[in-house]
């Protein structure tokens, strides 16, 4: 994985200038958000606690909601035990009882809110995110291809009148292949730790066990 610094290294190369500015910055921390929101990259899937109370928990601040939650649970004393939650429409609540695992998210204040009739416990989930920007030079950029961010934030710095137009729709059509490359490598080759042993779990659930 690149650095922060690495990765600005690469954009003010590609943009013809020497000195990083507050605007570069921004053009590069926007591209990290375009590529995770391009696709939903194994890489970018982490997990955290949540802990209810009276049937409700505020989501991370790095939840990302364009893919929503890919897995929720009570983690029980083994896989099999486990009461995975499913997503529902707000307007289906009251169709449902404290006995019922599922969920739904609401959002209020700038926060996403995970509401289930379940009162209490500790729900694990597995969500993609939106990292916080990247601030120090040592920073560590999460996508792998730290390429393709330069190319998509160089492609946003000649964005607006007088600018270049064809180097603009040269650094975005490189970086859409880098993105699209990057996906097709996840999709056929991983890593896919958690969807992985989500699906088995899920499929020794659905079996019974066996």
């Amino acid at each position: 994985m690149a650095t922060f610094l690495q990765t600005q290294t690469r954009f003010l190369a590609l943009v013809d200038e020497s000195t990083i500015s507050t605007t570069h910055k921004s053009h590069i921390n926007y591209a990290i958000k375009d590529i995770l929101n391009a696709y939903p990259f194994s890489w970018d899937l982490t997990t955290t606690g949540l802990t209810l109370s009276s049937g409700t928990a505020n989501l991370p601040s790095t939840y990302n909601p364009k893919w929503r939650i890919y897995d929720a649970r009570l983690v029980a004393s083994s896989t099999s035990d486990d009461s995975i939650f499913t997503e529902i429409d707000p307007i289906d609540r009251d169709s449902y009882s404290s006995t019922d695992y599922v969920y739904w998210i609401t959002y209020s204040a700038g926060t996403y809110v995970f509401n289930t009739p379940v009162q209490s416990g500790t729900v694990t989930i597995y969500y993609y995110t939106i990292p916080t920007d990247l601030s120090g030079d040592s920073d560590v950029c999460i996508v792998p291809d730290a390429e393709c961010v330069a190319f998509l934030a160089a492609s946003k710095h000649f964005i607006g009148e007088d600018q270049d137009d064809k180097l603009k729709e040269m650094y975005e059509k490189e970086a859409d292949k880098k993105i699209k490359s990057m996906y097709a490598q996840d999709l056929n080759f991983g890593p896919q730790i958690y969807q992985q042993s989500i699906v088995s779990d899920n499929s020794s659930i659905s079996n019974g066990g066996i």
